[in-house]
């Protein structure tokens, strides 16, 4: 019996295998350092936000705080192929990511106090972290949900763009429910990518997917926090 395995007209020895495994683990340990780096940085934005008056400014400028968002993003995502940018533009769009929520981590904190944030960061945790473990160990293949996801995220988005003119606060709470169902699903179809299609993205790339994730999560998680805060008064 042979030692080996072809795979079309390539042969792979057991060398081979685990070349291309070590390749795997040190391509999934780059995403998940990056990840890392990308929570710290916007922690650092948001800090920096909140106790300067850079979130006053953020608070009364949403527009701006907008384009500044997605243009940084879509900034970090273009130069996510050239190494000697990847990592300093990641840095810099989820600082900047920190600065654009600093008003409404202010704003929970102002009125509900920060063990409300501190819950809804430790939910948050423990929602990426289950999701993420739960993808690992069954190794399910959820790269069928991309084009639910798509059209999830589209609706939330006009459920919030709606929002922003009848300012309910029903149907803002709708909108963050269907989000944290939206964005875990996000987190089992990125991670799975991550794992079963190593190298596909540049590291960076997929650390910044995981961030928006998290991120997007943990905003949704306050507003319900902050939503329910509220009712309780």
């Amino acid at each position: 019996m042979n030692n080996y395995q072809n795979v079309g007209q390539y042969t792979f020895t057991p060398e081979a295998m685990s070349l291309a495994g070590e390749a795997r683990m040190a391509y999934i340990r780059k995403v998940y350092t990056y990840f890392a780096l990308a929570i710290a940085t916007g922690i650092g934005g948001t800090l920096l936000a909140i106790n300067t008056s850079l979130v006053f400014f953020f608070a009364t400028s949403p527009i701006i705080s907008l384009i500044l968002f997605l243009g940084i993003v879509w900034f970090a995502g273009r130069s996510a192929e050239n190494p000697a940018t990847a990592v300093p533009t990641l840095a810099l769009a989820t600082f900047v990511s920190g600065l654009v929520i600093s008003p409404m981590i202010y704003l929970v904190a102002g009125t509900q106090g920060m063990g409300a944030i501190y819950s809804a960061l430790t939910l948050t945790a423990c929602v990426f972290g289950g999701l993420t473990l739960y993808t690992w160990v069954s190794r399910k293949d959820f790269s069928y949900m991309g084009a639910s996801l798509m059209i999830g995220l589209f609706l939330v988005i006009g459920v919030g763009i709606v929002n922003i003119f009848v300012q309910s606060s029903t149907l803002s709470l709708a909108g963050a429910i269907v989000s944290v169902v939206l964005f875990s699903g996000f987190i089992l179809y990125d991670t799975s990518r991550i794992l079963r299609q190593p190298h596909l993205v540049p590291p960076t790339l997929a650390a910044l997917s995981l961030y928006l994730d998290f991120l997007n999560l943990f905003m949704a998680i306050l507003r319900i926090v902050g939503i329910g805060g509220s009712s309780d008064d």
